[in-house]
């Protein structure tokens, strides 16, 4: 069973990547939970030495200043967290080295971007007045509510492949912010109505990422979103056919 990183920060919001996971076929035995407070005394490269894929999840908006822009003040950015901000770009270093399959959601999807060197809005609506994206569950939506459909770019690649089976795909959104400009290697893979992109991917088969700016997790239901995560599932494991076996005991105290 290939042995997947789940990065995050908050115990209370872990649970349905978990159970994503666990629907997939990932039992909760085969997770590393990543957190600052975790991880504070445990060797990153080891963590990722020994795992066959690294999920980066949803949360707080990441820092301008690293995809070198300063702070817009009426972009009404959430509260810094450098500590996971720094956790995250680690766990990259060390995937990038190995090549270690990655899978972004929400943030993870912008952190992913921003690591590889691309850009973000900082705030869609403010600068680029496209509204609707920002359907939080602290104004009345539902985690399942679905938004907008998403469209390919029609690169020639499996995600794409994908999305093509199943037409324009209603997804659900919760986000202020957006990939502004893909990072170096990634390419758009999907993007909404309205242009913002929604999916990014890197045709580079020495390395399998893929990205999305919407919670699958939340449509599981939904065969287009499980297939996301059955995706990664099958890119990590065959990652991990390509290398000894490994566990995880042990790396965390």
């Amino acid at each position: 069973m290939p042995k997947i990183v789940v990065a995050y920060i908050k115990e209370d919001k872990v649970a349905p990547y978990l159970e994503a996971l666990a629907a997939v076929g990932v039992p909760e035995a085969s997770v590393f939970r990543a957190t600052p407070r975790r991880t504070a005394a445990v060797d990153l490269g080891a963590v990722i030495e020994r795992a066959d894929g690294l999920l980066l999840t949803g949360g707080a908006d990441i820092q301008p200043c690293l995809y070198g822009e300063a702070r817009l003040r009426a972009a009404n950015l959430d509260k810094p967290v450098p500590d996971r901000d720094q956790l995250e770009w680690d766990l990259l270093v060390e995937a990038r080295a190995r090549r270690t399959p990655v899978f972004g959601i929400c943030r993870g999807h912008q952190m992913i971007n921003v690591f590889l060197g691309g850009a973000l809005f900082q705030d869609i609506a403010l600068q680029t007045g496209r509204p609707g994206h920002d359907n939080f569950v602290d104004r009345g939506f539902a985690l399942d509510h679905l938004a907008h459909d998403i469209v390919s770019t029609g690169i020639d690649h499996p995600f794409t492949h994908r999305l093509g089976r199943f037409g324009h795909p209603a997804v659900n959104s919760r986000h202020h912010q957006a990939v502004r400009v893909p990072g170096r290697g990634l390419v758009a893979a999907a993007v909404a109505t309205d242009g913002t992109i929604e999916a990014t991917v890197a045709p580079d088969p020495q390395w399998w990422i893929a990205s999305v700016q919407w919670h699958p997790e939340n449509l599981m239901e939904q065969p287009f979103h499980r297939g996301l995560f059955e995706d990664f599932l099958s890119a990590a494991a065959a990652f991990a056919g390509r290398r000894s076996p490994r566990v995880l005991e042990g790396v965390l105290p």
